[in-house]
C-alpha cells in the first residue's frame, strides 16, 4: 500500500492543472521505451539531431604539440581545453566512481533509467517545476553534444528530446564507447574539459595514473564543476561521499574505501599552454596563425609535431637563466636558437630570461646587430668565386671609401694595424679592414647572395659596413645559416613544425627538410677550417669543447650593445645572443661576444651532450684551394662584371691595389 507521501503525490498527479504533464510525459516515456523501430524518423519527425554518423563523432581537443619524437609535450588552448584519450587510458578507479555517483546502473539500462524517470517525476510536480533530473550518463551526453546550449534550461522538453535522443544514441554505440565520450567531453571545472586535462590540472599526472582517492575527488566534482573546483574543503566532502557509494555498489572492497578514505591528496597542476617552453610554444602559435584562421585553430583539434627536444630546451633555459646572473652590467638578456644539422629541425628555442609573461618579445626570432659573426658570409663568398683562399694575403692597413660626401674609415676593434696577414689570421683575429677590403673587392651585392643563400632572411643593405656585421639579424636565422656551414653548403630551411595533423589523423602539413646546395663543399670546408681555428685559438677559444670539434665565430657590434657566439658541432648549431632591451652602450673592459657569450655556449653543449649517446663526428677536412683558379669566372665587384681567368694572380694584384690584397701559398 501507498504510504501517505506517495498518495499526496498521486493526488496531485491527477489534478486538472498536471493533467496535460502527465500525458506528455508518460506519451514521451512510452515513446522512448516501446517505438525502437520507428525511433529516427520519431527523432526527425521532432527536429532532432540526426546521429546516423555518430560513430564518426570526434570532440574537439585543444592543439596538441609533439617533440621531436613523437612525445606529447604541450598544448595550445582551444575553445575547450581538452585532450581526448581512449577509454583504456582512463583510470578503471575514475571510471567506477563516475558510474557510483553518476550512474551506478549505466551498463543495465538502456539510455533511460525508468524507475528514476517516475521518482523524479513525482517529485519535479509536486515543486511544480524540474528540480531533479533523473539523467543518465547517456543523458548527459546528448545534452552536451546534441542540444544546442541555449536550449539547456531545465524544461520538460529539453527532457523529452534528451529521452528520444539517448534511446536512439545506446543503438547506434555500445556502452563503453558513449562512456568514452562522456569522460572525454565532460566540464570538471578549472577551464579542464575530459578526464585527461582533469587530471593534469588538479594532480599533474595522466588519466590513466589517477589512484583511487583522486578519481573519488574528481568524480564529486561534476555535480557543480565550477563551484566545487573553488571550494576544496566541501569536494573533498563530496569525494567521501563518492567513496561510499563505490564501496555500497561494490566497485570496490571494504579495505580500498578505508585506503582511499586515509588517501592525502597532493594537488599539483601541470604548467598551462605558456608556462612550458613559452617562447618555443608562442613561435608555433603565431607560425600555426600565419597558416589557419582563427575560428579553425580553435574547433579543428589539430595534432602539431614539431623538432622540439625537450632536454636542449630545458638545459637552454636553465643555463641561460643561470648565467644572465654572470653577465657583465647592461647585459639583461639572453637569447638562444638551436638547429639539427641533418635534418633542420628547431630543437630549442629560448627569447628571453626571466619571467615570460613580463617580457614576452622573443629575442630568438627578432633581429639584433650580427657584428663580425657576419664575416663568414664575407670570406665565402669570396673563397667560393675562387678570388681568395685561406693563404690569400691582406694588408691591415688603414683604408677608406667614398660615403655619400664624406670618407669612410674602417678601424680595427683595438684600433691597430697588423700590416700584411693571410685570411685565416684576419678571420681568426676578426680583424675589421681585411673583411671590408675583401667585401669590396667581390662585390657587396655578391655577398649579400651568399648571405641570404644561406639563409639570412632579414633585409640586407648594399653597405659595406655590412662586413663589418652592420645588420640585424635574428638568433634563428644565424643557427639557420652557419648549420649551412656545417653541412658543407647545403640549405635547409629551419622546422619548427614538422606535421599537422586533423583530428581524424589525417595529414594536413608535412615539412621534410628540402636541401639545396648554396656553396660547394670545398669552398664550405675551407671556411670550417677556420671557424674551427677561431675556437681554438682566435676570439672564440671560450667555447671550446674537449671532446668533440667545434667551428664558430664570436660578434660583438658598435659599443658592445649586442655579443653574440655562433657556433657548430657536426651534428648541432647554435646561436646565442646577449644584450639588452633598449639597445643601450655596454661599457666595460672584455664586453664581447668571444669574451662573455662564448662561455655560456660552452656551458649549454656541455650540458646538452652530457646523458646524449652522440658520437663526436668530424667535418670535412679542408680542400687544397691555395692556387685553385676557375678559367673563367664572372663576378661583380660593386656591380661591375669582371672576367677571370688563368692569369687571375696577375690581374688580382694589378687591379686591387688600393686594397692590398695578393694570392700567396701558405
Amino acid at each position: 500500500m501507498f504510504d501517505k507521501k506517495y498518495k499526496s503525490y498521486l493526488k496531485l498527479f491527477f489534478t486538472k492543472k498536471t493533467n496535460r504533464l502527465f500525458i506528455f510525459l508518460a506519451f514521451v516515456i512510452g515513446a522512448g521505451i516501446g517505438t525502437y523501430l520507428v525511433l529516427p524518423s520519431l527523432n526527425n519527425f521532432f527536429d532532432l539531431p540526426n546521429l546516423d554518423n555518430v560513430q564518426e563523432y570526434e570532440l574537439i581537443s585543444s592543439i596538441e604539440l609533439y617533440d621531436y619524437n613523437d612525445k606529447f609535450v604541450g598544448f595550445l588552448s582551444a575553445e575547450e581545453d581538452r585532450q581526448v584519450v581512449p577509454l583504456s587510458e582512463i583510470s578503471p578507479y575514475l571510471q567506477r566512481a563516475v558510474l557510483a555517483i553518476e550512474d551506478k546502473d549505466f551498463y543495465a539500462h538502456r539510455g533511460i533509467d525508468p524507475s528514476a524517470i517516475i521518482r523524479a517525476i513525482f517529485i519535479n510536480l509536486q515543486s511544480q517545476r524540474i528540480v531533479e533530473g533523473a539523467s543518465t550518463i547517456t543523458q548527459q551526453l546528448v545534452k552536451n553534444l546534441f542540444i544546442p546550449e541555449n536550449e539547456r534550461g531545465r524544461t520538460f522538453s529539453r527532457k523529452a528530446k534528451e529521452i528520444l535522443l539517448a534511446i536512439e544514441l545506446e543503438k547506434k554505440i555500445d556502452k563503453d564507447e558513449i562512456l568514452e565520450l562522456y569522460l572525454n567531453q565532460v566540464f570538471w571545472g578549472s577551464r579542464a574539459y575530459g578526464a585527461q586535462r582533469a587530471a593534469q590540472k588538479y594532480f599533474n599526472k595522466s588519466a590513466n595514473n589517477l589512484t583511487l582517492s583522486e578519481s573519488a575527488y574528481l568524480a564529486g566534482l561534476l555535480q557543480a564543476p565550477s563551484r566545487l573546483s573553488k571550494k576544496t574543503d566541501e569536494a573533498i566532502l563530496r569525494k567521501n561521499l563518492v567513496l561510499k557509494k563505490m564501496n555500497e555498489f561494490g566497485f570496490i572492497t571494504n579495505k580500498q574505501y578505508e585506503k582511499g578514505q586515509k588517501e592525502k591528496l597532493q594537488f599539483r597542476s601541470t604548467p598551462g599552454q605558456f608556462e612550458l617552453y613559452p617562447y618555443y610554444f608562442s613561435y608555433v602559435l603565431e607560425e600555426l596563425k600565419q597558416r589557419f584562421d582563427v575560428k579553425d585553430l580553435k574547433t579543428r583539434g589539430y595534432k602539431v609535431y614539431t623538432g622540439l627536444d625537450p632536454d636542449a630546451q630545458i638545459k637552454a633555459e636553465r643555463i641561460l637563466n643561470q648565467e644572465i646572473k654572470n653577465a657583465p652590467s647592461g647585459v639583461t638578456q639572453y637569447a638562444l636558437a638551436s638547429i639539427d644539422i641533418k635534418t633542420g629541425q628547431v630543437r630549442a628555442l629560448v627569447g628571453g630570461v626571466g619571467n615570460y609573461w613580463k617580457h614576452q618579445w622573443n629575442r630568438a626570432t627578432n633581429p639584433h646587430t650580427i657584428g663580425s659573426a657576419f664575416k663568414p658570409f664575407v670570406y665565402l663568398s669570396a673563397i667560393e668565386a675562387r678570388l681568395i683562399n685561406s693563404g690569400t694575403e691582406v694588408d691591415d692597413s688603414e683604408v677608406s671609401y667614398p660615403d655619400n660626401d664624406t670618407q669612410w674609415v674602417p678601424r680595427n676593434f683595438d684600433n691597430s694595424f697588423w700590416g700584411t696577414i693571410n685570411i685565416r689570421e684576419a678571420l681568426v683575429n676578426s680583424r675589421n679592414i681585411p673583411a671590408v677590403k675583401v667585401a669590396h673587392y667581390v662585390g657587396i651585392r655578391n655577398v649579400i647572395k651568399m648571405a641570404k643563400a644561406c639563409g639570412i632572411e632579414t633585409e640586407l643593405h648594399p653597405n659595406l659596413s655590412l662586413a663589418l656585421g652592420s645588420a640585424a639579424i635574428s638568433p634563428l636565422e644565424a643557427a639557420a645559416s652557419y648549420a649551412t656551414f656545417a653541412r658543407g653548403g647545403i640549405y635547409i630551411k629551419p622546422i619548427l613544425i614538422r606535421k599537422i595533423e586533423d583530428r581524424n589523423k589525417k595529414i594536413i602539413e608535412k615539412n621534410d627538410p628540402v636541401q639545396i646546395r648554396v656553396a660547394s663543399s670545398d669552398s664550405v670546408s675551407v671556411l670550417i677550417s677556420i671557424l674551427q681555428d677561431v675556437v681554438k685559438r682566435g676570439t672564440g677559444t671560450l667555447a671550446r669543447l674537449e671532446d668533440r670539434p667545434v667551428a664558430g665565430k664570436t660578434g660583438t657590434s658598435d659599443k658592445s650593445r649586442d655579443v653574440w657566439f655562433i657556433g657548430f658541432t657536426p651534428d648541432y648549431s647554435t646561436a646565442i645572443w646577449g644584450g639588452n632591451d633598449h639597445s643601450q652602450p655596454i661599457y666595460g673592459k672584455g664586453v664581447t661576444g668571444g669574451a662573455i657569450v662564448a662561455r655560456v655556449w660552452k656551458k649549454y653543449y656541455q650540458a646538452y651532450y652530457a646523458n646524449k649517446d652522440i658520437s663526436a663526428g668530424s667535418f670535412p677536412d679542408e680542400a687544397l684551394m691555395e692556387g685553385v683558379l676557375a678559367e673563367s669566372i664572372e663576378f661583380a665587384p660593386e656591380g661591375h662584371k669582371t672576367k677571370r681567368s688563368g692569369f687571375f694572380s696577375k690581374l688580382f694584384r694589378r687591379h686591387n691595389n688600393k686594397n692590398n690584397i695578393r694570392v700567396a701559398t701558405r
